[in-house]
């Protein structure tokens, strides 16, 4: 056991006379004297804590008037090294460095950089009790070279690319680390425990013993859409309705601009912002869900700082800004302050005008990892307004606890018009009511436990939000504990988790129970197996409708280039969705499949299955099948290829549920070349097929009507998309 002392010394990163190159690392025992400060204490954070690591890995950390340099030298197993050209942020279960730094030395967030061993980059930003964003991006520089006892990474991130304060010298929260898949294996320098709930307040500590000058700090990045659609809608036609083919050219320009000022504050400026509807969205399965699903935004503009408007049941959700046409973002932190504001217009209903939405909120810290936020947010429309006001907080009094809260409260404004006769009426109505969450966490290596209570009234409307769920009253408890196998065994972990659930409404009336029981094994190789079984309460058509169930699940790499997972479960399933309340459960089955794929180190093969149904006595209430294809070429870090396929069926019994039936192929063929966040091109093709067949109506007018066919091509589009940032 190789436990670190946390009390760990400063590391003095020196100044570099010039760039590090790769070219001096190719030799472990003769790495120059100008390399930088060395680390190489690294221990293993999973799956045994304090062990010394499988493999070698040394890191050097130096830099310049420009940028902060990492130079990682990690030794490997060339037979077992997984090393692949793949799209940014794509990684396909390779080795990778990566390096963490809390720029403000606040112990609650920090920029994370990862690199593969051919250089391939992913970049987050990670905000404690808050989920890893991947959407942040921003500029760096990476290169990544095989040798023959494993690979090196340059990292080269610019200063202007990270926010900080400015000082005479730089004091900043560092944690280097690595992962190893052929043993499973994650190391870090320092000691990330387990044994404690946070993560960034264990970082070590290094120190630039200079000021950083101010740069000239501002980017601007247009974008060119164009493409060529032809499509199949309704139309109306001298009061007579029908459908056609419109075909239509849609050419959008757009411009994101950005200013840094005084390395900590943001000024972001957004016109006719970029949708990125060049990619397309992994498949969910939506069919009979009682709420609504989440869908991640992809703007580039909106992904950029979102940590600021965060909280802990989201009060801000941007995809609610359909159709903006302008917008001003400014985002900064100043010691333990922090404010980030938005105005913006959004244009999605002509006929409505346009909605005018403003935000803004303030985070002040204190102690290691407690924080106070406060949050506004408005949006107004013709005679209508919608406004929340709340307040969180986030404490850890106690070693091993964390209390979050929330509390808000939403106002909406509508003005009525009547008209009778020559008398016109006046009248407004005003709702408003509450919100409130509080959680409690503990966490240790090998117990963890959370309990929730989420109060949430009958009107209560975020309008910006994604409150998917009001008129509650939720308590939530959740316990897991995790049993370690000893260094050597081929089980790794086994863990036990319980989640019981009850949701009573605000007069105190019965909504839902939910009690779910999952055992989880991990073994070598990568192989997760996986228990689950649910007993489950509804209150549906005001009856008490009880449901069980269970899912057996098992994740593997079967080989170095190959990932699947296999699922099945069986369970008795509520019908939300019903019509005849004769008909609210049956016997639901659930079969998935996805594999992943690697042949070379350029080609990858996602594919998935997904099959789902509900039966009753009577017969098959749904049939639910999705699938997915995702064929990719690589050429290398830049240049890519793909062809993708998604088929969607649902056969559904109208006798019993309100679910139509429908039945669609996607086709998406594309080429791009990616160089960095903001720099890219796309050429694309998309095609739609739906089971749908046209004939002529007695007026002798087009109309549509469902088949057993894919035989229509509904929708297609040809599209080029270029984007530069200067």
């Amino acid at each position: 056991m190789l436990l670190q002392n946390p009390a760990l010394a400063q590391l003095v990163i020196p100044k570099a006379d010039k760039p590090p190159q790769l070219k001096d690392y190719r030799q472990p025992d003769n790495i120059p004297a100008t390399a930088g400060v060395e680390i190489k204490q690294f221990v293993q954070n999973t799956p045994h804590e304090g062990s010394a690591p499988s493999y070698a890995t040394k890191a050097y950390l130096s830099y310049d008037q420009e940028n902060l340099y990492t130079i990682f030298v990690a030794h490997a197993n060339p037979k077992h090294l997984i090393a692949r050209h793949s799209r940014r942020e794509n990684n396909g279960g390779e080795d990778f460095v990566l390096l963490q730094i809390d720029t403000f030395k606040d112990g609650q967030r920090a920029f994370v950089f990862y690199v593969t061993p051919l250089g391939v980059q992913a970049d987050s930003s990670y905000i404690e009790g808050k989920e890893e964003d991947f959407d942040f991006d921003t500029q760096w520089r990476t290169e990544g070279e095989l040798t023959e006892f494993g690979y090196i990474v340059k990292i080269a991130i610019p200063f202007k690319s990270l926010r900080f304060a400015n000082g005479d010298k730089q004091e900043w929260g560092l944690s280097v680390a690595r992962y190893i898949p052929e043993f499973t294996e994650f190391i870090t320098w320092p000691l990330i425990s387990k044994q404690q709930p946070t993560l960034v307040n264990q970082f070590g500590t290094v120190v630039i013993n200079e000021r950083i000058a101010e740069q000239r700090n501002y980017h601007v990045n247009p974008y060119l859409f164009s493409g060529k659609d032809k499509f199949l809608t309704n139309i109306d036609k001298q009061g007579k309705k029908y459908v056609g083919f419109v075909q239509q050219q849609k050419t959008q320009l757009g411009l994101d601009a950005k200013y840094v000022w005084n390395n900590s504050v943001t000024v972001d400026l957004t016109l006719n912002p970029d949708f990125s509807d060049v990619e397309s969205d992994e498949p969910q399965v939506l069919v009979d869900k009682r709420f609504e699903t989440l869908f991640p935004e992809k703007r580039p503009f909106f992904l950029e700082n979102s940590g600021f408007f965060k909280t802990p049941l989201p009060l801000f959700f941007s995809r609610r800004i359909v159709e903006p046409d302008a917008g001003l973002r400014v985002t900064g932190r100043q010691n333990q302050f922090a404010l980030g504001g938005m105005m913006m217009d959004d244009v999605s209903e002509p006929a409505a005008g346009k909605a005018h939405i403003g935000l803004v909120r303030g985070q002040v810290d204190f102690g290691q990892t407690g924080n106070l936020g406060l949050l506004f947010s408005k949006r107004s429309q013709a005679d209508q307004a919608n406004s929340v006001a709340g307040a969180d907080f986030r404490l850890t009094p106690l070693a091993n606890w964390i209390f979050t809260g929330q509390f808000a409260k939403s106002q909406s404004k509508q003005h009525q018009n009547k008209h009778e006769g020559e008398n016109q009426n006046n009248k407004q109505t005003n709702n408003n009511d509450h919100l409130a969450y509080v959680e409690a966490i503990y966490g240790s290596r090998a117990l963890t436990y959370s309990g929730k209570y989420t109060d949430i009234g009958q009107q209560f409307d975020a309008r910006l939000g994604f409150i998917p769920r009001t008129d509650i009253k939720q308590n939530e408890q959740q316990a897991n504990y995790t049993w370690f196998g000893a260094p050597g065994d081929w089980i790794l972990t086994q863990e036990l988790k319980a989640t019981l659930t009850h949701t009573d409404n605000q007069q105190g009336q019965f909504q839902d129970q939910k009690n779910h029981l999952l055992y989880t094994l991990k073994a070598k190789q990568a192989n997760t197996f996986t228990i689950e079984a649910v007993q489950q309460s509804d209150n549906l058509n005001n009856q008490k409708v009880k449901t069980a169930g269970w899912l057996i699940g098992w994740h593997t790499r079967t080989l170095p280039e190959l990932v699947s997972t296999i699922k099945l479960g069986q369970r008795q399933a509520p019908n939300y969705q019903f019509v005849d309340p004769a008909v609210l459960s049956g016997d639901a089955r659930n079969a998935q499949l996805k594999i992943k794929w690697l042949f070379g180190r350029h080609v990858r093969l996602d594919a998935s299955y997904i099959w789902n149904d509900l039966r009753h006595a009577k017969g098959t209430v749904y049939l639910d099948r999705l699938a997915r294809f995702n064929l990719a070429y690589q050429f290398d870090n830049y240049w890519g290829a793909s062809l993708i396929m998604d088929y969607h069926s649902l056969s559904a019994n109208q006798t019993w549920s309100s679910l139509k039936n429908e039945k669609s192929l996607n086709t998406n063929l594309q080429l791009r070349y990616v160089l960095s966040p903001g720099s890219s091109v796309y050429l694309g093709y998309v095609d739609r097929q739906e089971n749908i067949g046209l004939f002529h109506d007695e007026h002798g007018l087009v109309q549509a009507r469902p088949t057993n066919q894919l035989s229509l091509h509904t929708g297609k589009r040809v599209f080029i998309k270029l984007s530069h940032l200067f």
